[in-house]
């Protein structure tokens, strides 16, 4: 299929969205209101050279899709209980598979204190936590040295708990705190087992535990600053043809440490953000009888604003820069990945959106801890060192 004829199929997609859109409404059982939301996204990449996210964006790929729904109850004026399924097929990640997102009971002592239980969010930088909620973001793709659409699973919840509140501080602000633990889940359909796959390994398992934390300072000015860590785990086994047969894998983490800090200035229509990332992984590797070491420390940064026009009307820029270990000669290109972004998003109706996006990309790491967008299992006559990237994205939101 051409070019042309597959952005026509994006714009009537885009023009058929309305149609959809009844998917909020809200009923009442056993006397206590319940509240059903739902959200989906369609988009299309096309690039220049080399293929992008397991897609062959080179011929340009509809193979962009998200979409799920979640329901919520107060049962009482203290406890909470929500949950939301989600699916996507982002070229070899995810292939349509629902899964239980977030499911989780919340019960708020006091405005300071409260706890929450079962599959929860991770608190980790400022969008983690909502990174799927795609009408919330001006951009496309949000920064991938950050959040990268290929790793959303490794750090999108944990099952177990939380400890969470907010701190009024008068005249200065608010504190918001959450400290958390649990276990990372499941999902063998994320670019980590087919960044392994470029390797001749297969794995059959990625666990661990997660434990970590994020304090946050909402002025009264307009900025938020904060901070967050997450200590993990990473246990990963399976099979490896590396040495020539195939023979039992093992990964073991012996440190896994994202420390984040970022910050957020919303003035009128204007708004910036900046976020800085280090993740301090060090990893005994099982191939044979002798294990080897690896040790990476990568480092993530992006600076975006954004700016309404007026309430159709949103434009947006940002530089992500991202360091695959900031040990090595970083200006290798399979060493680091740099993107210039500039961005539109059309607000047809409250709930419906197009975004338009165009990404300036410099280098194409594929070390399977550290991989951002680029994989040799989907670029098999090599990764040259830039790539153009144009992004189209629809979506609503009730």
């Amino acid at each position: 299929m051409k070019l042309p004829s597959q952005i026509t199929i994006l714009t009537a997609f885009a023009f058929m969205m309305p149609a959809t859109m009844h998917a909020q409404f809200d009923f009442k059982l056993a006397s206590r209101p319940v509240q059903v939301h739902s959200f989906g996204s369609q988009g299309f990449m096309y690039s220049n050279q080399n293929n992008y996210m397991s897609m062959p964006t080179d011929k340009g790929s509809f193979a962009f899709t998200d979409g799920g729904a979640n329901v919520s109850s107060r049962i009482t004026d203290k406890f909470r209980v929500g949950a939301q399924v989600y699916m996507r097929n982002v070229g070899e990640f995810g292939n349509w598979r629902p899964t239980l997102d977030w499911a989780y009971g919340d019960y708020k002592f006091k405005t300071w204190f409260g706890l929450r239980g079962g599959k929860v969010k991770t608190a980790l930088g400022l969008y983690n936590d909502v990174q799927d909620m795609d009408s919330l973001h001006t951009f496309a793709l949000l920064p991938q040295s950050i959040n990268p659409v290929d790793w959303r699973s490794t750090t999108i919840a944990h099952v177990g708990g939380d400890v969470y509140g907010d701190i009024s501080v008068k005249r200065l602000g608010t504190l918001s705190y959450v400290a958390y633990g649990g276990a990372r889940p499941a999902d063998n359909t994320q670019g980590y087992f087919y960044a392994w796959r470029g390797l001749n390994t297969n794995l059959s398992a990625l666990n661990g535990r997660q434990v970590g934390g994020d304090l946050r300072w909402n002025t009264p000015v307009g900025a938020i600053f904060g901070a967050s860590i997450l200590d993990q785990d990473v246990n990963s086994q399976g099979q490896s043809r590396a040495t020539g047969v195939w023979a039992p894998f093992r990964l073991q983490s012996n440190v896994d440490q994202i420390i984040q800090y970022y910050g957020q200035y919303t003035f009128k229509s204007f708004k910036l953000d900046v976020e800085h990332r280090r993740n301090l992984r060090d990893y005994q590797l099982y191939y044979t009888a002798n294990p080897s070491k690896s040790i990476l420390d990568s480092r993530g940064f992006y600076i975006a604003g954004t700016y309404r026009i007026n309430k159709w009307l949103e434009l947006g820029a940002y530089r992500s820069l991202y360091y695959v270990d900031q040990r090595k000669d970083t200006s290798v290109p399979g060493q680091h990945s740099f993107d210039t972004t500039i961005s539109g998003r059309v607000d047809f109706k409250s709930h419906w959106y197009l975004k338009a996006e165009g990404h300036f990309i410099d280098g194409a790491p594929t070390t399977p801890a550290a991989a951002r967008g680029f994989y040799t299992l989907s670029n098999p006559a090599g990764i040259r060192p830039t790539t153009n990237l144009l992004v189209l994205r629809t979506g609503f939101a009730f």
